[in-house]
């Protein structure tokens, strides 16, 4: 089932946000030994990364990964994983709640005519190869991780993970889970924020639109998923 949450408050909609995340880890650490979230990049998830560098989750049961990555070195500017470690994931570590191995950055290899992504996979795996919540930030045109409308990313068969050196959205280089990925997913969360995303909110909520023309629509076929949003 998807639940809509619709606000014009954004600081409300991303105490939403982490209600959902911090309900659904302690729900799924009932039955399970540790918790998988995948978080994004994007300016849409700044205000709940602040808040879960407050909120006290079970930490030390959950692990970090990556939606998605732009091919760069992890302190670069453009790294997404940069913005998480700048607003939550240093804050957690210094408080002694959140261990450092259980943050799982995506580390660009150069040499390797994948990029690093069969040893990501392989990190995962050793983790349950699953994603059990997924935060997401669609894109103005619908796209969510570095999956887009009418592109190869979309179509992708992968299994885990894939690279992409034509990325419509620059930066060109750049990693990403796969549909196929999302869609083991137990929990994903959705955010829509922003007028400039208004049209691919209509493209979502259109009943005649395929998932490849919007791939926001992927969460939809979850089972457990939430749309957070301003533009109701």
């Amino acid at each position: 089932m998807t639940t809509t949450i619709s606000s014009k408050n954004k600081d409300e909609l991303d105490r939403f946000t982490l209600n959902i995340m911090v309900n659904s880890t302690e729900e799924l650490l009932r039955n399970q030994d540790k918790v998988v979230i995948a978080i994004p990049g994007g300016r849409s998830v700044q205000g709940v990364f602040e808040l879960l560098g407050e909120d006290s989750i079970s930490w030390e049961r959950v692990h970090i990964f990556m939606v998605d990555e732009r091919l760069v070195s992890l302190s670069h500017q453009d790294s997404n994983f940069k913005l998480a470690q700048e607003i939550f994931l240093n804050k957690l570590v210094t408080k002694g709640v959140l261990p450092e191995e259980n943050i799982h950055p995506f580390v660009l290899d150069r040499d390797a005519e994948d990029f690093g992504i069969f040893h990501y996979e392989q990190e995962l795996k050793r983790h349950g190869g699953i994603y059990d919540i997924v935060l997401l930030s669609a894109g103005e045109d619908g796209h969510i991780g570095a999956l887009y409308p009418n592109h190869h990313s979309i179509k992708s068969e992968a299994d885990f993970y894939l690279t992409m050196k034509d990325s419509p959205k620059p930066p060109k280089a750049r990693m990403t889970l796969s549909r196929k990925l999302l869609l083991k997913s137990k929990v994903t969360i959705l955010l829509f924020f922003d007028k400039t995303k208004k049209e691919a909110y209509r493209k979502f909520s259109g009943g005649q639109v395929h998932y490849q023309a919007c791939p926001a629509k992927l969460v939809l076929m979850i089972d457990d998923s939430y749309v957070i949003t301003n533009l109701d």
